[in-house]
C-alpha cells in the first residue's frame, strides 16, 4: 500500500494532505507553511503548480530507506500523488543523534542548539527547525515536477535550500534563527568537520557518488553534515543575491539540458554557475573540499 493513503485527510490546501492518528496539530502546521510557500514558489518559477500529497506520519507509517525524522520527497510510480513531501510527526532517535554528534563536537555550540531549540525540561527540541524542512522538501517537488534538469545530485540540494532560506527570509524572517543556528553551528564544529573528512565523506564526488546508491552509502549523519554546509552557503547566495539569484538558478536548468555531454563535476559546473546563476554559488563550488 502507498505511503499515506491509508491516512485521514486534511482538506483546505492547494494539495493532499495526510498525517497519523494523533498528528493533526503537526499537520496543520507543516500544511499552512507549505501551502504559503506552495504560492511563493509557483510565482518564482514559472507558474508550476506541482501535483503532490505532504505526508506527516507517525513511526509506525514511516515506510522509507530514510530513518524516522528525516523528511524526504519522492515522486516514484505508485505513489497516492506524482510527488509526496513526507515529514515526521515527531521526534525520533535520528534528532537524537543528531544533537549528540554536535554536543560531542561542539559542547558550546550544543549550548546554543539548548537556548534556541528548549524542550521545556532542559534537553533539546528540533522540531522547530524540521518544521521548517517541510520548504525544503517541497523546494525538491518543484525541482522534479517542474522540469528543472540539474546535472547532480547536490545541486538540487543547494536549490532546496536558496528556496527554503528565500521563503522563510521574505516571508518568515522571525524564523530565521530557527533556520540558521543548527546548521551554523554544525558547519562551524572543526571537530565535527574533522571527523568526518576522516571517516566519512566530504567532498562532492563522494556524495554523488555513495549517498545516491553504490558501494559504501553514506550515513545519514554524513549526510546532515553536507546540509549543514549547504544551508551556510544559501543563507551567503541569498545575502549576496536576494530572489534574482534563486529566479536565475530555476532560469538556468529549467527545461533545459546543460553540461549534458560527458561526465559533470563540481569544477566544470564552477564556472556556469558563477556566470549565470551567482558569483557566491560559483566560487563555492569551485573552492568545496
Amino acid at each position: 500500500m502507498a505511503l499515506g493513503s491509508g491516512l485521514t485527510q486534511l482538506g483546505g490546501y492547494p494539495f493532499e494532505v495526510r498525517y497519523s492518528e494523533g498528528a493533526l496539530v503537526r499537520a496543520r502546521v507543516a500544511a499552512d507553511v507549505a501551502a504559503n510557500a506552495y504560492g511563493y514558489f509557483s510565482r518564482l518559477f514559472s507558474g508550476v503548480e506541482p501535483d503532490i500529497a505532504v505526508i506527516v506520519a507517525d513511526q509506525a507509517d514511516w515506510k522509507s530507506r530514510q530513518p524516522y525524522g528525516l523528511p524526504f520527497f519522492n515522486d516514484d510510480d505508485g505513489q497516492i500523488r506524482p510527488g509526496i513531501v513526507v515529514m515526521p510527526a515527531g521526534s525520533g532517535d535520528f534528532w537524537i543523534a543528531i544533537g549528540q554528534d554536535i554536543r560531542d563536537a561542539s559542547p558550546r555550540g550544543y549550548t546554543r542548539l539548548l537556548a534556541t531549540y528548549p524542550d521545556g525540561a532542559g534537553g533539546l527540541d528540533l522540531q522547530p527547525f524540521f518544521d521548517l524542512v517541510t520548504l525544503h522538501e517541497l523546494g525538491h517537488a518543484f525541482e522534479v515536477l517542474g522540469d528543472l534538469r540539474l546535472p547532480t545530485f547536490w545541486l538540487g540540494e543547494i536549490f532546496a535550500n536558496l528556496a527554503l532560506h528565500a521563503f522563510v527570509a521574505t516571508r518568515q524572517p522571525e524564523s530565521l534563527a530557527t533556520l540558521e543556528v543548527l546548521p551554523t553551528v554544525g558547519a562551524q564544529s572543526r571537530r565535527l568537520g574533522a571527523r568526518m573528512r576522516a571517516q566519512g565523506y566530504s567532498t562532492l564526488e563522494e556524495l554523488e557518488a555513495h549517498y545516491t546508491g553504490g558501494d559504501q552509502p553514506m550515513n545519514a549523519l554524513n549526510y546532515v553534515w553536507y546540509q549543514h554546509r549547504w544551508l551556510r552557503l544559501a543563507a551567503r547566495m541569498f545575502d549576496a543575491d536576494g530572489e534574482a539569484g534563486l529566479v536565475r538558478f530555476w532560469n538556468c536548468f529549467h527545461a533545459t539540458d546543460r553540461l549534458s555531454s560527458g561526465k559533470v563535476t563540481a569544477a566544470s559546473l564552477a564556472p556556469l554557475l558563477r556566470t549565470e546563476v551567482s558569483e557566491t554559488l560559483g566560487r563555492a563550488i569551485q573552492n568545496w573540499r
